[in-house]
């Protein structure tokens, strides 16, 4: 609508627009200025802790887009090897099979395979699927298949790097076991053959520039393991330590100089250029139940104490090996996993889930039978006879197996 304004004392005369917004602008607008409030709120509810936003985002994204409906699917349990998190979706390895479901339920990825003896091990958003009883492999991320092949020997394990660098432990022909770390074109970028030790753990620095193994032995009966550093551009390990009565469940870069070695019995780690190796945490096998890490390189231990069936207890380690939080439970712990913002205790009939301040940030109830979790900052999925389940992570749920939440 024009308005027309005449000076009476003059001849001029002035003109002025008045422009109104159409119905589809006025729509845009409402919608942009109720993402900027629901924005504004979430970050006032995610920095003064009451909701992280993780959280808020999974239930805006269940809400809106109805984000996990194909939840919870059918499996055929008896064929599962083992599952995981791979980034923030799920990988199922079966006897014939590796598939990758996204948190909606969508099998985003599927590759059949032939291995006798099937395993995986998972890095972030990348996992390397391998044949214990023979020499092939594919390489994947939580989308696709980047490669395939065969190896030169029999393979013990595996690891795939962030950088794309990936690493097998084979079985030497002229020595007991071999180290190959490949780059990720495939070309070979370090090699170490072991004379006498089976190299049972293998892992590489986010940089690319470092590998770690542990290698398994026994002398006069008794058991030890050795950690060796190795920096691929030197032929010989920088560090190797020898820890005696012990064997190492797993191995990790803490960060690029530190390596973190964990056992039933305890936590210990291996610099680059130390002289000795440290002992962050020490306890009886007879109180262990499990230990985790997560991406961030802090990682946990649950101990029921003194061997009690009572008191439990959950130690919390940055990855320096400082002793961040020690969260004491009162009731039964059967395993605990990690993600990166949360801890998550498994009770008899309950997942109890805790920050990384030791807080209690929620509960999620289980009506069912459950064989494992498997837990992301989002998401918690849950796997019981015949199907996986999908809970929030944050907050009070209750899951019945076996049907949609």
């Amino acid at each position: 609508m024009k308005l027309r304004l005449k000076e009476l004392n003059t001849g001029y005369s002035i003109e002025k627009s008045v422009n109104r917004l159409s119905p589809k602008q006025r729509a845009i607008s409402v919608i942009v200025l109720a993402l900027v409030l629901v924005f504004f709120i979430t970050f006032i509810f995610s920095a003064v802790g009451i909701l992280p936003f993780d959280a808020i985002s999974a239930r805006i994204s269940t809400g809106l887009f109805g984000g996990g409906k194909n939840y919870p699917f059918s499996i055929e349990s008896d064929d599962v090897v083992n599952m995981g998190v791979i980034g923030e979706s799920f990988l199922i390895l079966t006897d014939k099979n590796v598939s990758v479901y996204d948190t909606n339920g969508n099998l985003t990825f599927s590759e059949k395979h032939t291995f006798s003896r099937p395993a995986f091990s998972i890095n972030e958003n990348r996992a390397v699927v391998f044949d214990r009883n023979g020499t092939g492999y594919i390489l994947i991320t939580d989308k696709q298949k980047v490669s395939s092949g065969n190896t030169a020997g029999v393979i013990i394990t595996a690891e795939y790097g962030k950088n794309g660098n990936y690493a097998f432990s084979l079985r030497g022909e002229k020595s007991t076991s071999v180290l190959a770390v490949f780059d990720k074109t495939g070309e070979v970028r370090f090699q170490w053959n072991c004379a006498y030790e089976h190299i049972a753990l293998i892992t590489l620095s986010d940089d690319g520039k470092f590998a770690g193994v542990a290698t398994l032995n026994a002398e006069n009966g008794a058991i030890y393991s050795t950690v060796h550093f190795f920096g691929f551009e030197y032929n010989k390990a920088l560090n190797t330590q020898r820890l005696d009565d012990i064997a190492l469940l797993d191995l990790k870069f803490s960060n690029s100089t530190t390596l973190t070695a964990f056992s039933d019995s305890g936590i210990y780690q291996v610099k680059k250029n130390g002289s000795e190796y440290k002992e962050v945490t020490k306890y009886f096998s007879s109180e262990f139940i499990s230990v985790d890490s997560n991406n961030k390189g802090n990682y946990a231990v649950c101990l029921a104490k003194y061997g009690s069936a009572n008191v439990f207890e959950i130690s919390l380690f940055s990855a320096s090996g400082k002793l961040k939080e020690s969260i004491s439970l009162d009731y039964k712990v059967s395993n605990m996993s990690m993600s990166d913002k949360y801890i998550f205790a498994l009770a008899e009939n309950s997942i109890m889930v805790y920050n990384l301040k030791g807080r209690k940030v929620g509960e999620i109830t289980v009506i069912g039978k459950l064989y494992g979790i498997y837990p992301t900052d989002k998401y918690c999925f849950v796997h019981s006879l015949g199907s996986v389940s999908r809970c929030y992570s944050f907050g009070n749920s209750e899951l019945e197996l076996g049907f949609t939440i």
